[in-house]
């Protein structure tokens, strides 16, 4: 019983503290996201004597329940038929992928990294967050401009790059190691995986959606919503993937149906309340006296995470036909990377590679 009144102190200490944060980093111009990282590292097990959190089990709980909340949101995000309208940006996207994979590999020598350990810090830099770029760009005003478009247009086809990769990546961990074959096997199976939920999803989700609009209240359409969300990303991990993945997929599927304005709107308190649950955790998982014996490599990835993320991004949209000025743009405001990066690292760390 104990162990469930824990979960919900610290829960509520997650809250508290984020509101705090969220409304302070609102005060002074901050991105609030910014602002939860840091408030995490803060109130986290590895800074005694400010640690209201310190048990490892609760933080990563509290982390992938958030992480559930957060990729159904973003998913819900990602419509067919705003992928086809994508156009040219589907070729920026790959251009700016295979730039920054590539250029990573160059350097890797640089930073110390195996051939294993680069390609998880590529995967990472790789995606840019359309959590913190839609929200910077709400803030500055920029959304409806054509760089911020754009800009946004790319991150929504980087989350699926992301969610392929997470996906990838978590299967080839289970079977350990990183042999063609595997990879090839592996492909192969999250490709089945995907597309039997998918087409069962496609209909089975807008008729029941249907049904339930016809028959239910909105309290129990929202009910069985997230009650297929958590039971998809469940599914999802049970078969060797994320909870991450699976959570994804029903949002994207929901966002093909009529209802997917409604749900949005049900699931929007919640998706903000968990999102901040989700980077509050992540901060308490950030050990910062690491920082202490890993300084140079830190300062090392950074720079070339920006300086190679500003480049590929311009250089994508160059390709495709954008002048200079606007695609400069697009590449500095595609420089943010975020929660998926955190998920890639996250399970490289705790796999040992």
């Amino acid at each position: 019983p104990m162990e469930g009144i824990n979960f919900i102190q610290d829960l509520a200490v997650v809250m508290l503290v984020a509101g705090a944060v969220g409304w302070l980093c609102h005060r002074i111009g901050l991105s609030v996201i910014v602002g939860f990282l840091a408030a995490g590292m803060v109130i986290g097990p590895f800074t005694p004597p400010f640690s209201l959190v310190t048990d490892a089990g609760r933080i990563e709980t509290l982390a992938q329940v958030g992480l559930v909340f957060l990729m159904f949101s973003i998913g819900m995000k990602l419509s067919l038929r705003k992928l086809r309208g994508l156009g040219l940006l589907l070729i920026a996207t790959a251009v700016t992928a295979l730039i920054v994979y590539n250029l990573s590999r160059l350097a890797s020598p640089l930073l110390g990294f195996g051939r294993q350990e680069v390609v998880f810090f590529a995967a990472m830099i790789i995606v840019s967050s359309s959590a913190i770029i839609g929200k910077v760009l709400q803030e500055t005003g920029l959304t409806h401009e054509k760089a911020g478009q754009m800009a946004m247009g790319i991150t929504v086809l980087e989350d699926v790059v992301a969610v392929v990769s997470l996906a990838l990546f978590n299967s080839v961990v289970l079977l350990g190691g990183m042999g063609y074959a595997k990879v090839g096997q592996t492909i192969g199976i999250m490709g089945a995986f995907v597309a039997l939920a998918g087409v069962v999803g496609l209909i089975a989700v807008p008729w029941l959606l249907r049904k339930l609009n016809q028959s239910a209240s909105e309290e129990l359409q929202t009910l069985v919503v997230a009650g297929l969300m958590l039971g998809l990303a469940l599914t999802a991990q049970r078969a060797g993937y994320s909870l991450a993945m699976g959570a994804f997929i029903l949002g994207s599927i929901i966002a093909e149906t009529p209802q997917r304005g409604q749900i949005d709107r049900v699931f929007e308190g919640a998706r903000d309340m968990f999102s901040a649950v989700f980077f509050v955790s992540i901060g308490m998982q950030i050990d910062i006296r690491v920082l202490g014996d890993s300084w140079l490599l830190v300062l090392g990835a950074a720079a070339l995470a920006l300086g190679v993320r500003i480049f590929a991004g311009t250089m994508g949209m160059l390709i495709t036909g954008v002048k200079l000025r606007d695609a400069s743009r697009v590449g500095l405001m595609l420089t943010p990377i975020g929660e998926f990066s955190f998920i890639i690292a996250q399970l490289g760390v705790s796999s040992g590679l």
